[in-house]
């Protein structure tokens, strides 16, 4: 047997000890809970090249858009989105504020593969999932799970998550959930109408609606209010001329009885007037308070009591979960015909086949976000996310900023995601050969990559280097320094971009890899430069030392505005495994 046989069969033994740990810690776990979601979590299988290996990000500077508008950056990554996932919480730990995602439904004919990683004939990997098959949900909780514990430390603290679903797994999502988020983050279960009609074809039911799961990282996070129509003023009128506007009579009696809300009114024409059987809705000197201003009149000639609710006042109204108009949400046949303008030159049947209206994410993006918020979607599928975040921006000059994730399998990412949102920025030809203009916004392409060619004993310098040159992209993710302005062998400078938001103040980003001394001097004198030529801007510096890293320690101590970083825990570990 060969040595490279050995190490193959040591690392599948490996494997499969790994396996009986997870499996006795599950049995354990599921012992001493009472209540809760259980199944069989199976082990997910990757790429033999990523299995042990560090995830990161590199740049596809190609496939860079670059806008001088003024308008943000946004971010487009290329692959699994479990390794991006792992390097979002190296770069966007609690900087994320809303999250969409609408992932494969488990239909049992949607393509959801598994990738069983077990030695077992009976279950091989890499097929789609039948609705038969005896792990179906198993295999689909496992999946999820992973992604959604990841995607919960990326939630800011007034975070938000939004996730569509159908009935098949409705149910399972909403009790891991509720394990990952906490029950008492439950927002609510958004029913969105998604179909502009009912099948008649049928058997059973016409499924006519998609659930949208809402969690938010704070139990008393609150929507945005959605603004007022015409027929929600309908009711308003003033009918005695009150200066303050039109009014309607709203609700005087006490939604729960208390003691102190029982008392009489007298009307100015000498009228008792007794409260409601819960008593009033507002205390003794509140209700006088409102008697003076006018804001309670006395019709019936002072037998009974109006409290007058104006319209001046009312700044929007409270969201339903029932989105049912399609006008304002859209529905699914509205968000294929998006697809089918943009891409004239394909046939329907060649089109992305589950796309989301804009108008969908929009609305969701209406209740959540402010000017500068940062969305991730990590399905992007056909990269409406994006769309529909340049489509709001442009609207209420928005400078908000999208992240979405996509595998490349059967070239969904390059021809689809990214193709669609480089024509909404670039501008496109229509059916009609008429040009359609671009919005603007930039864009940068990433894909992940995996560091570590040697088992970490026999790590040579230039896996250190290759590591250190890799992590530079994501440390300057972190900052959202997008725009590489220098690079060495030695060190990479970032800067930000005109549009985009800097992280802590930093404009520029400086990493230094090289491991020793040597070129050090050369990086500071490219940090002097910066520093003379724009009045001392804010750069954030990341440090790899193979030695002693107290020689860098005091380097900087005579220029301001630097701040030193530390390397992020999960790369300094991979860092120092291969440096032992």
């Amino acid at each position: 047997m060969t040595s490279e046989q050995e190490k193959k069969y040591l690392l599948r033994i490996h494997d499969l000890e790994k396996q009986v740990s997870r499996l006795q810690t599950e049995l354990k776990k599921n012992s001493e809970t009472d209540y809760g979601l259980r199944w069989m979590n199976v082990p997910e299988a990757f790429e033999e090249a990523s299995e042990n290996a560090i995830p990161t990000l590199e740049e596809v500077k190609e496939k860079a858009i670059s806008n001088d508008d003024g308008k943000p950056t946004h971010i487009l990554i290329e692959g699994d989105n479990y390794h991006v996932l792992t390097c979002l919480n190296y770069t966007h730990k609690g900087k994320i504020d809303v999250i969409y995602i609408d992932p494969p439904y488990n239909t049992g004919s949607d393509g959801f593969m598994y990738r069983d990683k077990r030695f077992l004939k009976e279950f091989p990997d890499g097929s789609p999932v039948p609705k038969d098959h005896p792990l179906r949900h198993s295999y689909w909780l496992s999946f999820m799970e992973k992604r959604l514990r990841l995607a919960e430390n990326l939630l800011s603290k007034g975070g938000v998550i939004f996730i569509s679903i159908d009935d098949n797994e409705q149910a399972n999502l909403k009790l891991l959930c509720d394990q990952i988020f906490g029950e008492k983050n439950f927002v609510t279960d958004v029913i969105w109408r998604s179909a502009d009609s009912s099948n008649n074809d049928s058997k059973q039911f016409s499924i006519d609606y998609n659930h949208t799961l809402v969690y938010s990282q704070n139990p008393i996070w609150q929507p945005l209010k959605i603004a007022r129509t015409e027929d929600n003023n309908a009711h308003y009128k003033n009918p005695d001329n009150d200066p303050n506007g039109p009014w309607f009579a709203s609700n005087v009696s006490s939604p729960n009885p208390r003691a102190n809300l029982m008392f009489d009114i007298i009307s100015p024409q000498g009228y008792v007037i007794h409260p409601p059987k819960n008593g009033w809705r507002w205390s003794k000197e509140k209700m006088q308070e409102f008697i003076d201003e006018g804001a309670i009149i006395f019709p019936d000639n002072g037998k009974r009591l109006l409290k007058k609710t104006y319209l001046k006042d009312q700044e929007g109204i409270v969201p339903s979960n029932i989105w049912w108009d399609i006008e304002i949400t859209g529905h699914n046949r509205n968000a294929k015909y998006e697809l089918i303008k943009l891409f004239p030159e394909l046939k329907t049947s060649e089109i992305f086949g589950t796309p989301k209206p804009t108008k969908l994410i929009k609305r969701i993006l209406e209740l959540t976000t402010k000017n500068s918020s940062v969305i991730l979607d990590f399905f992007a599928g056909s990269g409406t996310t994006m769309h529909a975040t340049m489509q709001l921006n442009q609207e209420d000059n928005g400078h908000r900023q999208c992240i979405l994730v996509q595998q490349n399998e059967n070239n969904i990412c390059e021809g689809v995601t990214y193709e669609r949102n480089r024509r909404v920025m670039q501008g496109y030809k229509n059916a009609k050969g008429e040009q359609v203009a671009g919005i603007g916004n930039s864009m940068k392409y990433y894909r992940t990559a995996f560091v570590g060619e040697h088992v970490p004993s026999e790590a040579s310098d230039q896996d250190k280097t290759i590591l250190a040159q890799k992590a530079g992209c994501l440390l300057a993710l972190s900052e959202n320094t997008l725009e590489e302005i220098r690079a060495t062998q030695a060190y990479q400078i970032f800067a930000l971009r005109d549009g985009d938001k800097p992280t802590n103040n930093c404009l520029y980003t400086a990493v230094y890899f090289s491991g020793n001394y040597a070129n050090f001097g050369e990086l500071r004198q490219e940090i002097e430069k910066l520093q003379t030529e724009h009045n001392h801007p804010k750069i954030a510096i990341y440090v790899f030392c193979w030695g002693d890293p107290s020689v860098f320690e005091y380097e900087f101590d005579d220029l301001q505005g630097l701040v030193i970083k530390d390397i992020p825990q999960p790369i300094l570990d991979i860092y120092n495994k291969i440096n032992a």
